[in-house]
């Protein structure tokens, strides 16, 4: 595995047999430290599917691969290594710059408890766009307008 997918070219994609090449022999999940390589966010299932509808126009896809936990509902995000320095998530996202990230083979199906919900976007790119996750996934909050438009002193 190279020092870290951070300092690739931006038009060479990752994929997951990149970022994971045990999983093509793999026939039970395995655990993969993340920081170096990668970084996760895991959101509820119906909130991962929001995001995947909201942004079903863009081409490529800004939403890469995703781990399905099916006995807690949620769907891992893999995002690049480092993306959650200086971000802000807030519920229902939770980032993780370190600790250990289940992967489940390929060759796991729709009725194993962990599973591939996706293996990537349509160019087979393994990260998530994190800006444009946090935008739909964290709440925007209403910007006041002032009604009075006498200039203000500073």
């Amino acid at each position: 595995m190279p020092a870290s997918y951070a300092v690739r070219s931006s038009t060479e994609e990752v994929s997951i047999d990149d970022l994971f090449p045990s999983m093509a022999a793999a026939q039970a999940p395995f655990e993969v430290v993340i920081g170096e390589h990668f970084d996760t966010l895991t959101v509820p299932r119906p909130a991962a599917l929001e995001v995947i509808r909201r942004y079903e126009w863009l081409r490529p896809h800004p939403v890469g691969a995703a781990v399905a936990r099916a006995l807690t509902d949620e769907w891992v995000f893999i995002l690049p290594p480092g993306s959650g320095y200086g971000m802000q998530w807030s519920w229902p996202a939770e980032h993780c710059g370190e600790g250990v990230l289940a992967v489940p083979p390929l060759s796991a199906g729709p009725d194993d408890d962990l599973r591939w919900a996706r293996a990537g976007n349509e160019r087979g790119r393994v990260f998530s766009a994190p800006f444009l996750l946090l935008f739909a996934l964290c709440p925007s909050y209403p910007v006041s307008v002032r009604a009075d438009r006498t200039p203000v002193r500073i």
